[in-house]
């Protein structure tokens, strides 16, 4: 199980992550899709 609550990310002055949640069950497979430079591999 992985969650995630209220995560915000700033990194050289640039907002990538605003409050942003997620819940995934155990067994969940799901994918992040995103532009260059969005916060997706900061993410995890």
């Amino acid at each position: 199980m992985l969650i995630i609550n209220d995560l915000s990310l700033r990194m050289a002055g640039r907002l990538l992550l605003d409050h942003a949640s997620l819940t995934l069950p155990a067994g969940t497979k799901a994918g992040l899709v995103g532009r260059n430079g969005t916060g997706k591999t900061t993410l995890f």
